[in-house]
């Protein structure tokens, strides 16, 4: 049987692993583009109107004024 530490260790080097993996791989999604797919919160300061819109670069219009709005930063 292992002594307490070395299970330790190894759970703990599992666990750094999954996260790593997990890191890598969310990573290489964005760099592809997979927050592309996501709408952009955007707020419109003529009407106060908070809407979401696909993130398509630029302003979009407002759906209640028609008035052009960046998207939020968050």
């Amino acid at each position: 049987m292992f002594p307490l530490s070395t299970g330790m260790a190894v759970l703990a080097g599992l666990s750094l692993g999954v996260l790593g993996v997990l890191w890598v791989f969310y990573e290489r999604w964005e760099r592809r583009g997979g927050s592309a797919a996501r709408p952009a919160a955007h707020h419109c300061v003529r009407c106060d109107a908070v809407y979401g819109a696909p993130r398509a670069g630029g302003g979009t219009r407002c759906p209640r004024c028609g008035h052009p709005n960046p998207p939020l930063r968050f």
